[in-house]
């Protein structure tokens, strides 16, 4: 008889509403918020801060050109070519969508880097004249799998905005 292998997931202890002007999401309130070493705008987010691989990260950028569904294809072709030249890449999923004047960009694959192999699952929205690049990554395909439930949380409640939201609160 087989045993049943049970996989392990993580605990969720609640989760925190990440705001930003041009963007928000949901983030387990117990993760680490950390910021790019380099000059990029946005934030990162991770379980461990010894793991700068495991991370939920945001980087915001302003192209200082509008963006309209006619740059769609362009803009895809940029994403999934520049995630093939990435060593070892395979990609699993690609999806590429207009919504209004919302552009949306979707990758899930695996890459090289380090000697290691990670897996990835990036969003990237185009709101107007801005480049939002979500990306969920675990510093291997195991990593990522288990973190998967909150990576899935961030990703899902991911909003595009002009206007920093406001928590509504009962009267």
């Amino acid at each position: 008889m087989a045993s049943k292998v049970h996989k392990k997931y993580p605990v969720i202890r609640g989760l925190t509403w990440h705001r930003d002007q041009y963007y928000s999401f949901f983030v387990p309130q117990d993760w680490h918020k950390m910021h790019w070493s380099d000059d990029r705008t946005g934030v990162i987010y991770g379980p461990d801060p010894a793991d700068p691989f495991t991370v939920f990260a945001v980087d915001l950028k302003d192209l200082g050109t509008l963006v309209t569904a006619a740059d769609l294809d362009a803009l895809a072709e940029g994403l999934f070519g520049s995630i093939e030249r990435l060593p070892a890449s395979e990609i699993e999923t690609r999806e590429q969508k207009a919504t209004g004047k919302l552009l949306e960009l979707e990758a899930k694959y695996t890459f090289c880097e380090q000697g290691e192999t990670r897996k990835c699952w990036k969003r990237v929205f185009y709101h107007e004249t801005r480049q939002i690049a979500m990306t969920a990554q675990g510093a291997t395909p195991e990593k990522y799998d288990y973190w998967l439930p909150l990576f899935f949380e961030a990703m899902m409640t991911a909003n595009v905005h002009n206007v920093k939201p406001q928590p509504e609160f009962w009267d």
